[in-house]
């Protein structure tokens, strides 16, 4: 088992490591690091790609597991490459270069930087994140005589071609409906946002009295993708535990929605977002994460 987990990784993260180098070789040449992240999605995509090329059977539990970093991984990468692409580099990554060339780096000497702290920390991001995906698949199919199937551990088993696999029970529904209502959430708030940013991007008055995005599912969470994200993360990690040892990545979505909440999610916007006057008042009223009524006005 532990075999099988470990070729599972493996191959997912050269195709995923593989794959960010190539794209920091292009940001290279296009002076623009911050092509990485349309990449966050489009590698959870590569994983679970992988991993279900890898599996000897395919069967319905499989496909389901697979599908689900798949569909969210190739809807957010469509999303952020139309949002992204055309607009040059991403005023972080400009500003990270400025800071390091005041320090005597040269541009080509914080790029190389780049392959290493960004390109390939995204990727190990990707890696551990992922983990209910690569140890899932890798450990579902196991060779079982067909007399000793039945219930095993509580959960029903049966043999598909010589192998023992798991049925699409309650907890991989209930995970599935989940990521459902995660992705709607992620979609549509950024539907949502994109429409709204579209409207008010002439608006050349003050910066407190800029517009803020407060309608819809934005009128009940300040951040619904985030949300929708987070909730995406343990559904899969709840399909995922229908396989053995799914239940020990518990840590992957515990990670992501630190990351979600605290690091590079909510947290970073908000330290920018919180100088307007506006965005504070619309602060103070909504939800910072789980969607809830907004307060009302006194």
């Amino acid at each position: 088992m532990l075999t099988d987990i470990l070729v599972y990784f493996t191959h997912a993260a050269v195709v995923v490591f593989g794959a960010l180098t190539a794209l920091w070789a292009v940001s290279v040449i296009a002076k623009d690091a911050s092509l990485v992240d349309i990449f966050w999605g489009f590698g959870f995509l590569l994983v679970g790609a992988v991993c279900l090329y890898l599996v000897p059977v395919k069967t319905p539990y499989l496909i389901l597991l697979a599908s689900l970093p798949i569909i969210w991984g190739l809807r957010l990468t469509l999303y952020l490459a139309k949002r992204n692409l055309g607009h040059g580099e991403d005023k972080r990554y400009v500003n990270m270069r400025k800071r390091a060339e005041k320090k005597g780096m040269s541009e080509m000497a914080w790029r190389l930087r780049t392959l290493f702290s960004v390109y390939w920390g995204q990727g190990l991001l990707i890696m551990i994140v992922s983990a209910p995906v690569w140890v899932a698949m890798a450990t579902e199919l196991r060779v079982f005589p067909p007399e000793s199937m039945g219930i095993i551990n509580g959960v029903e088993r049966m043999s598909i071609e010589g192998y023992d696999h798991t049925y699409i029970g309650i907890l991989a529904i209930f995970g599935a409906l989940l990521w459902l209502v995660g992705f709607l959430f992620e979609a549509i708030g950024d539907w949502q946002l994109a429409r709204f940013i579209k409207r008010n991007k002439d608006y050349d008055g003050p910066k407190d009295e800029k517009p803020v995005m407060d309608k819809g599912l934005w009128k009940y969470t300040r951040h619904p993708n985030y949300f929708g994200n987070s909730c995406m993360w343990w559904g899969i990690w709840l399909v995922a535990c229908s396989a053995p040892w799914g239940w020990a990545t518990i840590f992957a979505p515990i990670i992501m929605n630190y990351l979600l909440t605290n690091v590079s999610g909510k947290s970073l916007l908000e330290s920018d977002m919180n100088k307007r006057k506006k965005y504070r008042e619309y602060a103070e009223r909504t939800s910072g994460f789980f969607p809830w009524p907004p307060k009302s006005k006194s």
